[in-house]
């Protein structure tokens, strides 16, 4: 089947455009985003329904079978799903519906929910990040819809919530025992497959102090900030140490001082410091221990000062992630590029962290990161995408679908 010319450019851009002009970051939630994807796959004959995860910010599953003895195929913005039942083999592509705020709009050169094409490049927010990839994942079911009258196993789409905070939506679809044999992570990929990515640790660092007025501050005294700056200078020492250590796929890990608060008032010596930390993580480090080791660095500075006392919460741990390449998801989607791009694409890992993690880690499905797009644009003022990009996404994952679905 020719899906070169029966995946349309204007179907994409057309839905991309769409989705990007309603706002769903997590101010606004992604309620009006579902209710319109909502129609447009149950007008492709899908089975749809919503799940509330929190007020106004929903998941949303569409399915479609074909025959009981076939595979079934997910594609996921953010994903929920229900069981497969009888299916062989089933596959989940996973997207989100969510998005990061605009932040100033008077930065923006052109209105980040207008949507506009200019210079074959679609504008706005989520344009990478990524409703361009869902448009594309929804036209590639719409070509096997209309293109293949009789095909084996089942098509899942689900969108959902939260990928850009803390993943929610994805562990609410876990939580419904979803059984699937791989995916498909729609996240921009920079032109390569991404089998690997980093994992993040947010966490915050408190240092105490005692409060007094700044007129008695001398080297005795026991400031908070102070404090903190020691352990921010024993921060800047693993950073360091961290760019000494690799993995092929995804680089060094790293550690970042984010935030930082404390103190009163200028004229009060500071009795609390906070500071907000981000630690990528590499597939084989394991985050508490991460935090054990950061603990007893601490505690070792408090040897030589015993008023350096401080407290270490964790705030959000999302997991690295790293499958084998003899997984059959990557040499689908390796088959799939090569057909149609005609390249052999490069496979690779990911230093951002996505809902592949949780797929892989919780839900014991093995996950590949393909879409279209480059990371780099992504959460930018005047966010864009390459048209092409689009279009040859959806063409991959109409041939990925094409080949599951009828080859069995």
């Amino acid at each position: 089947m020719d899906i070169k010319s029966k995946i349309k450019e204007k179907d994409i851009t057309n839905l991309a455009q769409e989705l990007i002009r309603i706002p769903s970051d997590e101010i606004a939630g992604e309620q009006e985003v579902c209710e319109y994807l909502s129609d447009i796959l149950k007008s492709l004959g899908m089975k749809v329904r919503l799940q509330e995860v929190l007020p106004k910010r929903p998941n949303i599953i569409a399915e479609v079978l074909g025959g009981n003895n076939g595979k079934s195929i997910m594609f996921n913005g953010h994903i929920d799903t229900v069981p497969i039942g009888n299916i062989e083999k089933s596959i989940m592509f996973n997207g989100h519906i969510d998005t990061v705020p605009i932040g100033n709009i008077e930065k923006w050169n052109t209105d980040p929910y207008k949507a506009i094409i200019k210079d074959s490049k679609l504008f706005g927010r989520g344009a990478t990040d990524m409703k361009g990839s869902i448009a594309s994942m929804i036209i590639a079911i719409k070509y096997i819809m209309n293109n293949v009258e009789n095909f084996n196993g089942k098509i899942i789409f689900t969108g959902v919530m939260a990928e850009e905070t803390t993943g929610l939506g994805t562990q609410k679809v876990l939580e419904e025992n979803i059984k699937t044999d791989m995916a498909i992570v729609g996240e921009p990929s920079d032109e390569k497959i991404y089998r690997a990515h980093k994992g993040t640790i947010w966490f915050n660092i408190f240092t105490y102090g005692k409060l007094e007025h700044s007129s008695e501050s001398d080297t005795e005294s026991n400031n908070a900030i102070i404090n903190m700056m020691r352990l921010i200078e024993e921060i800047n020492k693993i950073s360091k140490e961290l760019e000494g250590k690799n993995n092929s796929l995804v680089g060094h890990p790293s550690i970042n001082v984010g935030l930082i608060e404390g103190g009163t008032k200028q004229n009060m010596i500071a009795d609390s410091c906070k500071v907000s930390i981000d630690r990528r993580t590499l597939p084989e480090e394991e985050p508490n221990e991460i935090l054990d080791e950061l603990r007893v660095r601490f505690d070792n500075l408090r040897l030589i000062d015993n008023r350096l006392k401080f407290n270490i919460e964790k705030d959000t741990i999302r997991e690295a992630v790293e499958v084998s390449e003899s997984e059959p998801i990557v040499q689908e989607v390796k088959r799939a590029v090569n057909k149609i791009l005609n390249i052999n694409p490069i496979v690779s890992g990911m230093k951002a962290t996505t809902d592949m993690s949780i797929l892989v880690n919780q839900g014991n499905i093995p996950s590949v990161i393909y879409g279209p797009g480059f990371i780099k644009q992504a959460h930018t003022i005047d966010e864009f995408i390459e048209v092409e990009r689009l279009v040859e996404s959806s063409q991959v994952y109409a041939e990925v679908l094409l080949n599951i679905l009828t080859n069995n």
